[in-house]
């Protein structure tokens, strides 16, 4: 049971439901989105990837975790050595299995996406690369693997990649860019290049302000995705003029919220995409 809750631990339970949500919001109308291979990979995209995800990231990040601030509680405190092979494993048990739920599909857009996925994820944390220290890539790392990579996959079962779809990958990249502002003091004291650390907490929110900008004028959204962009380019815009980390963290909750609210109340997620 120890095993167990350690490697529930680390794959972030609160982030089970990003990559089937994304999946399962861009696939197709005309598409049949209870078909096996879609089910299976909408699966695979909870617990498995986010074993592979967060596991990859807690592995090269023990050092660094252990003289962070943010990761003394019990429930984000650094993977000991003793549980690193545990994570390596079950790491490299979902790897194979999301390659595989790709190969049988016999897509090469599929595959194209899963490679995408799974590559970024992986140097995101993982050395040489590690486009978490190299800033601004890791916000367009974050834009992938959050959004891009599962919108690929679930297009390559019918329907075009749309522009739309791009530009809302860059709004993702605009949050990630937000989110580093509530960090920017445990991260500098830890050693993290961070996208606030680099280049300002001021500079961060103002990225995010123009992702959230841009997106509005040229995504040809829905009426609630307008209105949700808007929203969180006034919330940006109020971080560029006060640039608190309180205030980050409290305004980072609130667009994950209102995400998820605006969803639970639309109850059909193409109201927004289509």
């Amino acid at each position: 049971m120890g095993k167990i809750f350690l490697l529930i631990r680390t794959s972030r339970p609160v982030l089970w439901m990003v990559g089937p949500f994304v999946f399962f919001a861009f696939l197709d109308p005309d598409v049949e989105r209870f078909a096996p291979l879609p089910v299976l990979q909408l699966i695979l995209l909870s617990f498995p990837y986010c074993v592979f995800l967060y596991g990859i990231n807690d592995v090269y990040d023990y050092e660094s975790d252990r003289i962070n601030p943010r990761r003394k509680g019990q429930s984000q405190r650094p993977l000991e050595p003793e549980g690193r092979k545990l994570v390596k494993q079950a790491a490299a048990i979902a790897f194979v299995l999301l390659v595989l739920s790709s190969v049988i599909t016999l897509n090469p857009t599929n595959m194209v996406g899963m490679s995408l996925l799974l590559l970024f994820s992986y140097f995101y944390s993982a050395p040489p690369i590690r486009f978490k220290e190299r800033p601004p890539l890791d916000s367009v790392a974050n834009g992938i693997i959050y959004l891009l990579g599962p919108v690929i996959l679930a297009r390559s079962y019918g329907g075009l990649m749309l522009v739309r779809f791009y530009l809302l990958a860059l709004s993702v990249m605009g949050i990630h860019a937000f989110s580093t502002v509530m960090d920017y003091t445990p991260d500098k004291q830890a050693g993290h290049r961070t996208f606030a650390v680099v280049f300002g907490k001021r500079t961060a929110a103002f990225a995010a302000l123009i992702a959230f900008v841009v997106t509005r004028l040229f995504g040809n959204l829905g009426p609630y995705a307008h209105h949700y962009l808007e929203f969180c380019g006034v919330l940006a815009l109020l971080l560029v003029i006060f640039p608190s980390e309180k205030l980050a963290k409290i305004l980072i909750c609130i667009i994950f919220l209102t995400f998820l609210v605006g969803f639970v109340v639309i109850g059909y997620t193409y109201n927004w995409v289509y």
